[in-house]
């Protein structure tokens, strides 16, 4: 069996979803200074719209629709993750002006189509995640509306899809070898480390004379 027991400490420790999400949640925070961003477990739940529990308006709740699992020929994985970031918005008065809620959506969802477009700052700061994906693009909907005394909230959801790369280990050994250009072989340096290679090399065995 090649996976271990882990403890859930060691799990939570070692993952590396959390963390990315965080890093979009902390990224999106910083670039947009007046709008709450907080993160999301998931979908938004229709009682959540209803209830206007998401996040206070003008802001913008970020959590995922799905993942999925990729794998490369030598063992080491990927995850797809389609994210969804949710904007919450309301009429009301901004630096002295009135602002509909139907144009603070648009403009909210326009802002971050433009930082999902840039492919630094769209890899969060993190390492081993790679730019959004082109296809699908992403892409802003209107989601929900609800009316009341107060003219309603308007929610939109903009969508992307990003790989987080390089997780688990390769199948392959990590030895390296050194070519010989007079013999035309390659060398190990130790009888360990040719034990290690000697599976994934194609060879032809011979007797001795």
């Amino acid at each position: 069996m090649t996976i271990q027991p882990k403890t859930l400490a060691e799990i939570l420790d070692n993952d590396v979803v959390a963390p990315v999400h965080a890093a979009i949640v902390s990224t999106l925070q910083t670039l947009n200074p007046g709008l709450k961003i907080v993160r999301h477990p998931g979908k938004v739940d229709i009682s959540e719209l209803v209830a206007k529990t998401v996040v206070s308006a003008p802001g913008v709740g970020v959590g995922f629709v799905k993942m999925r699992e990729g794998r490369r020929a030598d063992g080491v994985f990927f995850v797809t993750i389609d994210w969804v970031a949710y904007i919450v918005v309301q009429s009301a008065v901004v630096a002295g002006k009135r602002r509909e809620k139907e144009d603070q959506g648009l403009a909210i969802g326009a802002r971050l189509l433009a930082i999902l477009a840039d492919e630094e700052t769209s890899l969060w700061g993190r390492s081993a995640i790679l730019p959004v994906e082109t296809v699908p693009a992403p892409e802003l909907k209107p989601l929900f509306t609800v009316r009341d005394q107060n003219e309603g909230m308007a929610y939109y959801t903009v969508t992307w899809t990003q790989v987080i790369a390089e997780l688990g280990a390769s199948v392959f050994p990590a030895v390296t070898g050194q070519y010989d250009e007079e013999t035309g072989t390659i060398n190990f340096g130790s009888e360990e480390a040719l034990d290690a290679i000697a599976p994934w090399i194609p060879a032809r065995e011979e007797t001795d004379a």
